[in-house]
């Protein structure tokens, strides 16, 4: 009887050991990315008494919190973000360095996903000329389709193109982005020939339409928005038809306004109806495309662009900003719903992070007694410009210059000058002015290895191929003033910006939730770039091929 008991124990034992290791070795049927676009750390707490029960709360009290998390690189741009979360490595890698760069070969500057060999899908306009054709690494989808010998599926859906295309990498099934000029989703040649029946219909609900009819009030009284500042306020843009930055905003008025210029959808997107359209879409690629249904592991990414849009024009102190986060947050409440119903709830994992955050509008800080400031760039680059020709002769010795300068090397070469000589020459030139920090060539970049401080995050924004001659890093809190004068004006201190290396603009949520994570948090310094690594354990996959992150340890204990 003794030996029978024992023997029965350790049948019960092995087995036990048995589902614990199929459970572990069992991936999840669908993992889905959320980017919230422009979204600050601080968001998730400042709000956090105003959200309701099943959005962001439920992911911070049920999921794990990296508090500490950061971009270890710049600019802190959208596609540069994006490319980052998903391949695990950084500019100097996936070669994303910005969301627009400057080109020698063409010339001028390009779109980070354009391309002019493939055509719109889903409607007659331009809007659809783009790929990922300037990703140089994979996304852990493009690992998950590989290894699934191309049978998982990767969806992604934004209202920007940048947003969509770049998380999808190069194999994904179909990215989905916005046509401002018609209010509907389109995708391009790279990925289909039509549009599939599901995106069809889904756009024959012109539901952008439908919000142009419609009036953005606050979703509660204005009296309830305590963590922002009042309504009217002198550091947000006024939308055109209106006489302040104020609620309500009637878009049945104001898109006739727009529609002047053709500009009426770009309403949508600066309002929360934006996101609403982007979580709806999505819902309709869960159900359409069965995503997380079958036997292998599915991907969808997410990325909720207008928090961005409206961040740049009101700033992280006003209402509006509030509101759209308040309101993003039944949005994603509704979408965990739509999970655990369609997908099951411990069948999936999801995570949220943001692909930059932003700087207070500097100009609200200064009147708060704060130090920022604006550096009006235009001007700079015209006395550099006349100051190389003065020492070297007449000659367009600058070919391009924005968040970088590019010198022109053939000119160099033929005057038989030292490129590096040249390049010092500007850099040291620049640090002259009011609002520049720092300055770096790309000699530096290219012959040290930085390990701390911002020059190390300006060179693992460095690509050597892509990247300019000259780098620059303004003064905390400052931004450039990019009016069509080069001046500082009235409008360049309404509105704010990003894409700096200091802590507001790289701390940003991640927050893992679903099958298989346990409720917790750190407050260890975690990269962006660990979220493609951490992906890759939890699948069982090979790691992106350019991946320089690591594994979030904590979820794997």
């Amino acid at each position: 009887m003794k030996e029978y008991t024992k023997l029965l124990l350790l049948t019960l034992l092995l087995a036990g050991i048995t589902v614990q290791a199929q459970t572990q070795n069992s991936p999840p049927k669908l993992v889905v990315g959320i980017m919230v676009d422009q979204m600050r750390y601080d968001y998730l707490f400042r709000y956090y008494d105003q959200y309701g029960k099943n959005g962001f709360k439920k992911l911070i009290n049920k999921g794990f919190l990296a508090k500490n998390a950061h971009y270890n690189y710049t600019p802190t741009y959208t596609g540069p973000g994006h490319a980052s979360v998903y391949t695990g490595t950084t500019p100097a890698n996936h070669g994303i360095i910005g969301n627009r760069w400057y080109t020698r070969e063409k010339n001028r500057t390009i779109n980070c996903v354009e391309d002019s060999s493939v055509k719109t899908v889903g409607s007659n306009t331009h809007r659809g000329a783009n790929s990922p054709v300037n990703l140089l690494a994979t996304t852990v989808g493009d690992q998950l389709r590989m290894a699934s010998n191309w049978r998982a599926k990767m969806v992604s859906v934004s209202i920007k193109n940048r947003g969509a295309i770049l998380p999808g990498g190069k194999t994904a099934n179909a990215a989905y982005w916005y046509d401002y000029s018609t209010g509907q989703f389109i995708t391009s040649t790279y990925y289909m020939k039509k549009l599939p029946s599901w995106v069809e219909n889904f756009n024959k609900q012109k539901l952008s339409d439908k919000f142009l009819t419609q009036t953005w009030n606050p979703l509660k009284p204005i009296s309830q928005y305590r963590e922002s500042s009042a309504d009217n306020t002198p550091y947000e843009q006024i939308f055109r038809g209106k006489k302040t930055p104020t609620f309500p905003y009637n878009f049945a008025k104001l898109s006739k306004v727009y529609a002047k210029q053709e500009a009426q959808y770009h309403l949508v997107v600066a309002s929360p109806f934006g996101n609403t359209l982007v979580q709806k879409m999505a819902i309709e690629a869960i159900n359409n495309e069965k995503l997380g249904q079958g036997k292998e592991t599915d991907m969808l990414a997410i990325s909720f662009s207008s928090t961005d849009i409206a961040g740049h024009a009101f700033g992280p102190q006003s209402i509006e900003v509030e509101d759209m986060y308040l309101r993003l947050d039944r949005e994603i409440a509704e979408l965990i719903a739509h999970l655990d119903k369609k997908v099951g709830q411990d069948n999936y994992v999801l995570f949220l992070t943001a692909d930059h955050a932003v700087l207070g509008v500097p100009q609200y800080l200064l009147d708060h007694r704060i130090a920022g400031g604006y550096a009006p760039l235009r001007i700079y680059f015209s006395k550099l410009k006349e100051h190389l020709t003065k020492k070297y002769g007449k000659g367009k010795w600058v070919l391009h210059a924005g968040d970088q300068v590019f010198l022109n090397r053939k000119l160099i070469k033929e005057r038989n000058i030292g490129l590096e000589k040249v390049q010092r020459e500007a850099a040291h030139f620049l640090l002259q002015f009011e609002g520049i920090y720092k300055t770096y060539t790309a000699t530096d970049l290219h012959r040290n290895n930085y390990t701390h401080g911002i020059v190390s995050k300006l060179q693992k924004g460095y690509n050597q191929k892509r990247s300019g001659d000259v780098f620059f890093v303004l003064k905390p809190a400052w931004l450039p003033a990019w009016s069509s004068t080069g001046r500082i004006n009235k409008r360049t201190k309404q509105g704010t910006s990003h894409g700096s290396g200091y802590n507001y603009d790289t701390h940003v949520p991640i927050i893992f939730y679903g099958a298989g994570i346990d409720h917790g948090s750190s407050v260890r310094r975690i990269h962006i770039t660990d979220i493609a690594p951490t992906l890759a354990m939890m699948l069982h996959l090979q790691l992106p091929n350019a991946a320089t992150g690591q594994p979030i340890e904590e979820l794997f204990d």
